[in-house]
């Protein structure tokens, strides 16, 4: 499966992610920076941190400096967001 774009409301921002899927796995890339990624696990979504992924996925770095990139916390209402967008774009492929 190719990346895809989202789009999320956090911090009263839209914010366009780019979701790079890798089997069940789905990195979550703001800016050009690799943030996250998520495992589906049929029903649940699990929050996979940086260090965990590190080897099976390849990690992007922008050269953006801090005034030009948006900090996402990855808590549960924004990993909530992230999975329903993604889950809504698989829903229109099939």
């Amino acid at each position: 499966m190719e990346a895809f774009k989202i789009l999320i409301h956090h911090n009263s921002t839209d914010l366009e992610l780019t979701i790079l899927p890798n089997n069940d796995i789905y990195q979550i890339i703001n800016k050009g920076k690799t943030i996250g990624a998520l495992r589906n696990l049929d029903l649940d979504w699990e929050l996979l941190p940086i260090e965990d992924i590190l080897e099976e996925l390849p990690i992007f770095e922008n050269d953006l400096d801090n005034e030009h990139t948006v900090q996402i916390n990855l808590d549960t209402p924004t990993i909530n967001l992230i999975t329903a967008e993604i889950e809504n774009h698989l829903n229109h492929l099939q």
